[in-house]
C-alpha cells in the first residue's frame, strides 16, 4: 500500500476494494454476455462494458495492495541456507556484513502496529497456536530486502540481546562465517559450549579452502584441545597479576585479601622475568603453595650478575659457607643482597620477592587462602596442561597457540568453555582469555603496522566479560578488534561487574545493538530508550446532543471526527517480548532502525 505521511490509514479494514472489483468486473462481464445474447443494439453495451473495465482497472491494484499487506501478518516460511547460498548473498558487497531480510523501520510501521494494538487482534491476524511470537510485527511491511551493513560501521562494537532460544547463537553463525570468508582472524568464546555453533565455524573454514585455520579449546575434550598460554601476552609485568587478582571474589572495593594476592602474584612475575623464564599458571601456583626459596637465590643471582661487575663470582664467594638446604640458601642470598647489592643497585621488585620470602608463613597462607582455591581449578587435571602448555613435552602433539599468533596467521579459534559442567572455572578462563586479548589489543593500538581485523564473539559475555573488558570495547576499534558481545539481559552486566555505572561503561562503548526475543522489562526499555519518538495519529470521534429547558421538544444533534495526533513509540518495548525467533529490532551504522529476520545457516 502506497504510504502518504499527510494522510490517515487504516490498513486492516475489511478489503472495500476489493469487493468493488469484484462487482465491476461481473457487470463488465454480464454486460457483454447480454450484448451476445440479445439482438438490443451492441454500442450501449459496449459503453457499459468499458465503463465497468475501467473502473476495475482503478480499483483491483488498489485491492490486491491491501491483500498483499495483509496476507504477511501469517508471517513468512523459516528460511534454511547453506554455505554456498550465503556466498550469493554476500558476494556483490564483500565490505558488507549480510544481516538477513527486513526493511528500514520507520514512522508508517509504528502506525500500522498501533492500529492493531488498539483493536481484537484475532479480527486481524490468524495466527498459528503452535507460533512462537507475533508474525504480523514484521509482516506490517510487505516489501522486504537483503539488509547489509559496512564492515567499517560494525567496528563501532556490537550489542546482541534476546532470551534464550531466540536467535543469539544463530546470528553469530551468520557473522562468524561471513569473517571466516573474508579471511580473517575470529576468535569465538562461548561459555556453554554450542557444538552446533563450532561446527559451523569448521565447516566455514573448509569452505574457505582452508581447515587448518580451525582451531578449537574445550576442557571437556583434552585430546582435540589446542594447548593456549592465557598469560602468554603483556607488555608490562603487573598485568598479569591484575589478570588473575580480578579472579579472587570480593564484596569491598579496596579488599586487603584481593590486594595482598595481587602483590603476591606480582613479586613471583617480577621474579620469574628477572630470571628470564615466562610466567605461567602451574608455576605461579607451586610458588604461592610450597614458597619462594627457590625462587630468591635465582632471582638475587640474575640480578647480582646483570647489576654487579663479577657478580656470578661475588655470589659464589659468599656462598661458599653455606649449606645445600634451600632455606639456608635463600637466607644468605637475603643478606647478600642487603650487604653487596641494595648499597649500589637497589631493585624495588626484588626487594618485593624477599620480603614475600619474608613474610610469616602461617599469616601469608591465611592471606592467599582466596587465590589458592582459583589457582588450583586452573591447574588441575587436563586444564594443566591446556593452559600451561609444556614446549618441552615431545610426546604431546597437541597444537600449541596463543592469542597474538592466532591473529597474525587469521586463525580461527573456537574456545567452548564448559560452564554448564563448571560454571566458576569456565568464568575463569572467559575472563583471562579476554585480559590477554586486551593485551594483544593495547600493542596493537600502539604499536600496530598493517593490522588485519579481528573479529572477537562472546556469547553469554556476562559470564565472562571483566573490567579489561571495557578497555576491549573503547580502543578496540583503534586495533581494527571488531567485538560482538551476546547477552539475555542488561541486569547480567551489572550483577557481574557489581555496580550500574560499569554496566552502562560496557554498553557506552556499543554503538550497534540488536535486539532479538526480550523478556526482561529493563532490557526492553534500553532498547527502545535507544531509538527515537515518533507521531502516531489516531481519530477522535464525537457525538452530542442538547435540548432547550423552554422547548424540551426542540433539540439539536452532532457528530464529528477530528484527526490528532501525539508522541508514541517509533518499537514499542512490549513489542520485543513478542517476537518470533530469529526475529530482531536493530539499531546500526549510527541510527538506521532495521526490522530483520534471519536464516537458519545448515549443513
Amino acid at each position: 500500500m502506497e504510504h502518504d505521511s499527510m494522510a490517515y490509514e487504516n490498513p486492516w479494514r475489511p478489503n472495500y476494494e476489493s469487493v468493488a472489483s469484484v462487482v465491476w468486473i461481473t457487470a463488465g462481464t454480464v454486460a457483454m454476455g447480454v450484448n451476445q445474447l440479445s439482438n438490443l443494439p451492441e454500442e450501449p453495451f459496449y459503453w457499459m462494458g468499458g465503463i465497468c473495465l475501467v473502473m476495475a482497472a482503478i480499483r483491483l491494484p488498489q485491492a490486491l495492495r491491501l491483500y498483499n499487506l495483509q496476507r504477511h501478518l501469517k508471517g513468512r516460511k523459516l528460511e534454511f541456507i547453506k554455505l554456498d547460498v550465503l556466498v550469493k548473498y554476500i558476494k556483490p558487497k564483500k565490505k558488507a556484513i549480510w544481516l538477513g531480510h527486513g526493511y528500514v523501520w520507520e514512522n508508517r510501521h509504528a502506525q500500522r502496529v498501533f492500529e492493531i494494538l488498539k483493536r481484537d487482534w484475532t479480527s486481524v491476524v490468524n495466527n498459528k497456536e503452535n507460533t512462537i511470537g507475533q508474525t504480523w510485527i514484521h509482516g506490517v511491511e510487505p516489501k522486504e530486502h537483503d539488509v547489509y551493513q559496512d564492515l567499517e560501521h560494525s567496528e563501532g562494537q556490537n550489542l546482541i540481546v534476546g532470551t534464550t532460544g531466540a536467535g543469539k547463537t544463530r546470528l553469530f553463525d551468520l557473522l562468524i562465517s561471513q569473517a571466516i570468508m573474508r579471511g580473517e582472524a575470529v576468535i569465538i568464546i562461548d561459555p556453554k559450549g554450542d557444538i552446533e555453533l563450532r561446527d559451523n565455524a569448521r565447516r566455514a573454514c573448509i569452505a574457505a579452502g582452508d581447515e587448518h585455520r580451525f582451531m578449537q579449546f574445550h576442557p571437556a575434550f583434552p585430546e582435540s584441545s589446542i594447548r593456549i598460554d592465557p598469560l602468554k601476552n603483556y607488555t608490562r609485568v603487573t598485568e598479569l597479576a591484575s589478570r588473575l587478582a580480578a579472579l579472587i571474589p570480593s564484596e569491598a572495593g579496596a579488599d586487603p585479601f584481593k590486594s595482598f594476592g595481587w602483590q603476591a602474584l606480582n613479586n613471583i612475575c617480577q621474579a620469574l622475568e628477572m630470571v628470564d623464564d615466562s610466567p605461567n599458571l602451574i608455576k605461579l601456583k607451586r610458588y604461592l603453595e610450597t614458597g619462594t626459596q627457590d625462587m630468591v637465590v635465582k632471582a638475587v643471582e640474575s640480578y647480582a650478575v646483570k647489576h654487579l661487575r663479577n657478580g656470578k663470582e661475588k655470589v659464589d664467594a659468599f656462598m661458599k659457607t653455606v649449606g645445600s638446604t634451600p632455606e639456608k640458601q635463600a637466607r644468605t642470598m637475603v643478606q647478600f643482597y642487603k650487604t653487596v647489592i641494595q648499597p649500589v643497585s637497589a631493585s624495588s621488585e626484588l626487594e618485593g620477592l624477599l620480603s614475600m620470602y619474608q613474610h610469616d608463613k602461617t599469616h601469608f597462607s591465611k592471606m592467599v587462602a582466596n587465590l589458592l582455591p582459583i589457582m588450583n581449578m586452573l591447574t588441575a587435571g587436563h586444564l594443566a596442561g591446556l593452559l600451561s602448555p609444556d614446549t618441552t613435552d615431545e610426546n604431546d602433539m597437541r597444537r600449541v597457540t596463543d592469542n597474538k599468533l592466532i591473529i597474525q596467521d587469521a586463525g580461527v579459534v573456537y574456545f567452548g568453555l564448559d560452564s554448564l559442567s563448571d560454571s566458576i572455572v569456565g568464568s575463569a578462563i572467559g575472563s583471562l582469555l579476554l585480559s590477554d586479548l586486551v593485551s594483544v589489543a593495547g600493542n596493537r593500538y600502539n604499536f600496530g603496522v598493517d593490522n588485519k581485523p579481528v573479529n572477537i564473539f562472546v556469547d553469554e559475555a556476562a559470564e565472562v566479560i571483566n573490567e579489561p573488558t571495557i578497555q576491549l570495547l573503547n580502543k578496540g576499534r583503534g586495533a581494527k578488534m571488531k567485538v560482538f558481545i551476546a547477552t539475555q539481559t542488561i541486569a547480567d552486566f551489572e550483577a557481574r561487574l557489581g555496580s550500574t555505572e560499569k554496566a552502562r561503561q560496557v554498553l557506552g562503548n556499543l554503538n550497534n545493538i540488536y535486539a532479538l526475543r526480550v523478556i526482561d522489562p529493563g532490557t526492553q526499555e534500553f532498547i527502545t530508550e535507544n531509538l527515537p519518538k515518533t507521531r502516531i495519529k489516531s481519530v477522535m470521534r464525537t457525538q452530542g446532543l442538547t435540548s432547550q429547558t423552554e422547548s424540551p421538544l426542540m433539540f439539536t444533534a452532532n457528530t464529528g471526527e477530528r484527526l490528532m495526533e501525539e508522541e508514541g513509540d517509533l518499537f514499542p518495548p512490549q513489542l520485543l517480548g513478542m517476537l518470533p525467533n530469529l526475529e530482531y529490532i536493530a539499531k546500526i551504522s549510527g541510527g538506521k532502525i532495521i526490522k530483520g529476520r534471519l536464516p537458519i545457516l545448515t549443513n
